[in-house]
């Protein structure tokens, strides 16, 4: 459906420019002990680096944006349609087996954009040299070769394979719990999409939040040295070894904090955007 492909791209760059100032803050807690806290990390960026520094890095997600996310809700949405014949209330089951294969396959695509963004959240704008894109993939190139573009590759599949499947169906269950047994889809307010988007992206999030910290540890790995693990179970078992669960559990609330807003402008975008282009599509039918 390309009407899905479409509705993807819009929601994608909605959630985007929504989150990444969180996700920047997400990243430095997970990365780096010289924070205390939500508060902390944000004060000591703004005072020391700037505010621009809370949108470091998200060229690389927002150049690769509209294909990831035409990827992620497209394939859902075509999934979908071939796992259940009633697309406007679907089965729960249904929405998190399109949730789990569109995840799986735009897993792939993200992996190296996360990659970048990442090395450049944890950069900053201390260093004199001027840090971009193109300068992190050169870099990356020189000192790691092509297999280091693909560091941290399989956990973030994994990553996105363990929480859209949930993802999905949660939002879909809101949804029907909104609706209840009497109201059409286009009866709901916009405060239902945005609750049912906001807390089905947080709950997603909690879930495979230490999946996601031994991800940007993997992928700095080996920026200004050695590398420290030698795969994500060594991570794993090296962090929970030095800081227990409390360690994997690092720069939770920022994260927290920034699914609510981020899902509730794209889930909504998502659903908004492809009602309208259903219903373009059955009028031009009509006039054809």
């Amino acid at each position: 459906m390309t009407e899905g492909y479409i509705a993807g791209s819009v929601a994608g760059a909605t959630g985007l420019v929504v989150g990444h100032p969180f996700d920047t803050i997400k990243v430095r807690l997970q990365t780096s002990q010289r924070y205390n806290g939500f508060t902390h990390c944000i004060t000591k960026i703004i005072t020391e680096e700037g505010v621009r520094t809370l949108y470091k890095g998200m060229l690389a997600p927002m150049a690769s944006v509209s294909a990831m996310n035409a990827v992620f809700f497209g394939c859902y949405t075509g999934v979908l349609s071939y796992v259940d014949t009633d697309m406007e209330t679907p089965k729960i089951s249904s929405t998190y087996i399109a949730g789990s294969v569109s995840g799986l396959l735009a897993g792939f695509i993200s992996g190296p954009t996360e990659l970048i963004k990442c090395r450049l959240q944890v950069a900053g704008t201390k260093s004199k040299k001027k840090l971009g894109n193109v300068e992190v993939i050169r870099h990356i190139l020189k000192t790691e070769g092509i297999n280091g573009m693909r560091r941290g590759l399989g956990i973030t599949v994994s990553r996105e394979l363990v929480s859209s499947g949930f993802y999905f169906a949660t939002y879909e269950w809101m949804i029907q719990w909104f609706r209840g047994p009497n109201k059409r889809i286009d009866e709901l307010t916009s405060m239902h999409m945005v609750l049912a988007g906001g807390i089905s992206g947080m709950l997603s999030w909690g879930i495979n939040y230490p999946i996601d910290v031994v991800k940007s540890r993997i992928q700095i790995d080996g920026m200004n040295g050695p590398r420290e693990y030698t795969s994500s179970y060594a991570c794993f078992k090296c962090m929970k070894a030095k800081t227990g669960w409390a360690g994997l559990y690092r720069g939770v609330s920022a994260t927290l904090m920034r699914a609510f807003p981020t899902n509730a402008a794209m889930l909504p975008a998502y659903s908004i955007s492809l009602q309208f282009l259903m219903k373009l599509k059955g009028e031009r039918e009509l006039l054809y």
